[in-house]
């Protein structure tokens, strides 16, 4: 009985061969995953578990595996698994924004996302190592690594602006609109809106905005006008700000300022010195 027992040990090399490769995958798989990174977004409609990539240059450098809403319900977190090659991008300093499709006179952007679906694009940051990050939607920054002032606009009544628009001072961009939202009484809407610091030394505590209309056209007997304006602002409407001569001091991140449905009178001529 012994010695049959005995030479039957060879039954057993395939379990053990079976399970030392299980192990080994397993020690593999993790050894090739890269960290965790949160990422916090205004709102997650069109990011998908497993489906949305982060990427680099178009290469993937990561995947969301899940979203969820945040403990005191102001955000939305999106959880991701970075490659091994990517751990770069769990530095401070990484910018995260979901890429949204935009079309204007300058460029045409994010097209792919139309066919591909949405995905989260990143820079890499140089800092320590870290784990949360905050997203931005829709982001018209030439340099992504620049740092942003926000601020909020409100109004009782929307036309013409949504998420990713573009906000013009004197025609150019200085910024953009990045979540349009019903305030909690339901009597505004809440416009948020960020503008690269360079450009943030042009809202002051009386600067005004308003809505940009692509087309304006006034009609009467003596004082008729026909004005059109970028082809941007044209197709997607926009914001625009302007600073009374009688400049105020800068304002604060954050300030909230009143939203207006049109320009306010003589503001083609005001012409303040913004240092």
């Amino acid at each position: 009985m012994i010695k049959k027992l005995s030479s039957m040990w060879y039954i057993w090399l395939f379990p053990m061969f079976a399970v030392g490769i299980a192990g080994y995958l397993v020690y593999d798989f993790y050894q090739q995953r890269g960290p965790e990174v949160i990422i916090t977004f205004d709102e997650g409609s069109r990011i998908r578990p497993d489906k949305t990539e982060i990427r680099f240059r178009g290469v993937r450098v990561g995947t969301v595996t899940s979203v969820r809403i945040s403990d005191d319900k102001k955000e939305i977190e999106v959880h991701a698994r970075l490659e091994k090659h990517a751990e770069d991008f769990a530095n401070e300093g990484t910018k995260y924004w979901l890429e949204t499709p935009r079309i204007s006179f300058e460029e045409i952007r994010g097209l792919d996302t139309l066919v591909e679906g949405s995905y989260i694009s990143a820079v890499p940051g140089k800092g320590d190592k870290t784990k949360r990050f905050e997203g931005r939607v829709g982001t018209d920054l030439k340099n992504p690594l620049e740092d942003t002032a926000l601020f909020k606009l409100e109004t009782r009544t929307l036309d013409s602006v949504s998420d990713g628009d573009t906000l013009f001072y004197r025609g150019m961009n200085v910024g953009t609109v990045t979540k349009v939202a019903l305030s909690k009484t339901a009597q505004t809407i809440n416009v948020q809106i960020r503008v690269p610091w360079e450009y943030a030394r042009l809202i002051r505590t009386n600067t005004v905005f308003w809505r940009k209309a692509g087309f304006q056209a006034k009609l009467g007997l003596f004082n008729s006008f026909v004005k059109m304006n970028s082809v941007d602002a044209l197709l997607r409407g926009g914001i625009e700000l302007a600073t009374p001569n009688n400049a105020g001091a800068k304002a604060k991140a954050g300030t909230t300022f009143v939203l207006a449905g049109e320009a306010p009178k003589d503001s083609d001529k005001w012409n303040p010195v913004l240092e």
